[in-house]
């Protein structure tokens, strides 16, 4: 199958979450199964920016050219590469205007949001680029509110173009919470039909909703794991879709995320200094006292080390965190915090390191090496999620021999397996399920009571590094999905 993804972000290129690890993966995972697989991203200054550090020439595909939809004309140029370690065609949408800016999402410099308008555009450059380069996909996988209007404009009528004549849509929701939700004014840049201003298309309480649209028009429906796929039809979780998505259950899917197998493998990252597998886990000492000396912990063999890498909003639950975090430390645990985010969060990270510095340092940023480090010499990766879609550090943390906390939501429920004092030959880490510090406390000290019981504690770490969290198991699904739409 000839596949086109359309991504607002590739990792390592440009990203802010597991949008860009998806869309850097996936591709990948499909080309090993023998699909003709391109990619297109905009060419951010951050996108710029990575080629430059690493050496890479762009090919100039297709000039500045200028796209008409609607009542707008914007200029959009085409640049080439690959996607990086592979042969798989990276196509670069370049306008200055909408994405040489300071972060991906940023908005203009008078302060107004424009992202509805940025990937309005990108969505017509796509169906543009692929014309004037010869692209015909069998598929297109649209990701998230950002490329929703593809599945969209394919039933619209781009289906009669000689490019897209026999292009299914496949589109693949990450986050439901962020939608693309832009006033009925907004409608007449879409360049849409006014029968897609309806309850039935992107019309939503009297807003437009680009996800929506892509729910309703898309061939299949998928979303980055199976208990997700579930929430999200609930009152609870559906974020004012699920009555639609239950409507449509019938095309919506849950696949579970991958991880890329090769980089995060402790036994060969580059990003550690002491290497280790499950044959050796004695050697994960050597990667807890990197860490610790990293970061200006004392190191402390017999303490648990708790992690932290995320960013710091209110889905990820450090409002059950900070309660109970000095209280962890009292008990005998250190703590090494990554992420950046909101300011009460960083605030609070910042005021409890500096209260206790020779058990907690508070990382505001994020740094790679310090990430993978993380993940390599601590002992306990707390995640807390009050929602979590599917969740990426959980698997990485387990690939590590990383024990997870985790709040039993979303894709962290199809990831971790509590360890219940009667299950050791299957559980991989610990899970709570109220929204309570005191639960997260109560289920870290059970963590750190397990951490003192070698045995027990080992054949968790085991038990997590030899779950199987490749891609090739979910681009299989992704194969069925593309089937399934007609391709």
């Amino acid at each position: 199958m000839r596949i086109l993804i359309a991504t607002a972000e590739v990792s390592p290129i440009a990203k802010t979450g597991g949008l860009g690890d998806v869309c850097g993966s996936l591709p990948k995972a499909l080309a090993k199964l023998g699909h003709d697989v391109v990619v297109v991203m905009p060419f951010y200054r951050q996108a710029r920016e990575w080629f430059t550090r690493n050496g890479v020439i762009l090919d100039l595909a297709h000039p500045m050219t200028p796209i008409s939809w609607a009542n707008w004309t914007a200029d959009a140029g085409f640049l080439r590469t690959t996607l990086p370690g592979t042969d798989i065609p990276l196509i670069l949408v370049a306008n200055e205007y909408f994405f040489d800016r300071e972060h991906i999402y940023s908005p203009r410099l008078d302060g107004i949001d424009d992202n509805f308008d940025k990937f309005t555009f990108f969505s017509r450059a796509v169906i543009r680029g692929c014309e004037l380069l010869g692209v015909t996909p069998d598929v297109v996988h649209a990701h998230d509110w950002h490329t929703a209007l593809l599945p969209v404009y394919l039933h619209s009528g781009l289906r009669g173009s000689e490019n897209f004549g026999n292009a299914r849509s496949v589109y693949t929701i990450h986050n439901l919470n962020y939608q693309g939700i832009a006033g009925a004014d907004r409608f007449p840049i879409l360049g849409l039909h006014d029968r897609y201003w309806a309850p039935d298309a992107l019309e939503h309480f009297r807003d437009i909703n680009l996800m929506k649209g892509a729910i309703m028009f898309a061939d299949q429906v998928t979303t980055v794991s199976p208990n997700y796929a579930r929430e999200i039809q609930t009152t609870e979780h559906g974020a004012g879709l699920d009555g639609v998505l239950r409507l449509l259950s019938w095309k919506l899917t849950g696949i579970l995320n991958g991880i890329d197998m090769d980089e995060w493998n402790p036994a060969t990252d580059p990003l550690i200094t002491t290497h280790f597998d499950a044959g050796n886990l004695n050697r994960k000492a050597g990667a807890k006292r990197t860490l610790a000396n990293d970061v200006g912990l004392r190191y402390k063999p017999n303490a648990p080390m708790l992690g932290v890498v995320s960013r710091f909003v209110d889905q990820k639950g450090f409002q059950l965190l900070i309660p109970i975090l000095e209280r962890l430390l009292e008990a005998g645990a250190q703590a090494v915090i990554l992420g950046s985010g909101e300011s009460q969060y960083e605030d609070a990270f910042s005021r409890i390191a500096a209260a206790r510095p020779e058990d907690c340092c508070a990382y505001i940023g994020f740094e790679n090496t310090l990430a993978h480090r993380i993940y390599a010499g601590a002992d306990i990766l707390l995640m807390p999620s009050i929602y979590e879609p599917c969740g990426l550090n959980q698997m990485y943390a387990q690939r590590y021999g990383t024990v997870p906390v985790v709040r039993w939501t979303g894709g962290l429920a199809d990831t971790v397996v509590p360890f219940d004092g009667t299950n050791p030959a299957a559980a991989t880490g610990f899970a709570f399920d109220s929204m309570s510090p005191a639960d997260l406390y109560a289920a870290t000290w059970i963590a750190m009571l397990n951490y003192n019981d070698h045995r027990t504690w080992k054949t968790l770490q085991t038990n997590g590094m030899t779950e199987d969290f490749s891609w090739e198991r979910s681009a299989r699904q992704y194969e069925e999905i593309y089937r399934r739409a007609g391709a």
